[in-house]
């Protein structure tokens, strides 16, 4: 079994430069961890083609490409407002 890459857009990066220090080492941990089996660790978000994964109350959305095995990550944010642009 590969692994898969982590992909993220200039958004996603802007979207982590905001957060703090220690949510952002959480989220970066649980990416990495999310590595070897992205279905397990991602959830579809009802209605889009984007997968969420949960770390506490922050939100990572992402683009699973599987033909090339990327996580192709869009947005991090809080729960409370991640959904609204999307």
């Amino acid at each position: 079994m590969t692994m898969w890459q982590l992909a993220f857009t200039r958004r996603a990066e802007k979207d982590f430069l905001r957060l703090e220090k220690e949510v952002s080492k959480r989220i970066i941990a649980k990416l990495e961890k999310s590595l070897k089996d992205p279905k397990k660790h991602f959830s579809q978000v009802k209605d889009t083609d984007y997968h969420e994964l949960l770390a506490g109350d922050y939100r990572v959305l992402v683009i699973l490409q599987q033909s090339k095995q990327v996580i192709d990550v869009r947005r991090v944010g809080h729960r409370r407002n991640i959904y609204k642009n999307i």
